[in-house]
């Protein structure tokens, strides 16, 4: 039987969660003093997109 873990356990849906937290304050102008909305749009697509790769490479159990 294959493992299952909820939701809230994953790290990918974690990193996806942050991302878009940081994306929804860049476009509300709410970031910290000195950084662009640009800044922020070109980290948080670099980190997301590495960070579901590697999260995904590395899980042991399917989100159910």
């Amino acid at each position: 039987m294959e493992d299952l873990k909820p939701w809230w356990a994953s790290k990918a849906i974690w990193t996806g969660v942050i991302g878009s937290l940081w994306g929804i304050a860049a476009a509300l102008g709410i970031l910290p003093e000195g950084l662009t909305q640009a800044d922020v749009l070109t980290v948080v697509l670099a980190l997301t997109g590495i960070g579901s790769v590697v999260f995904r490479k590395t899980a042991k159990a399917r989100i159910g």
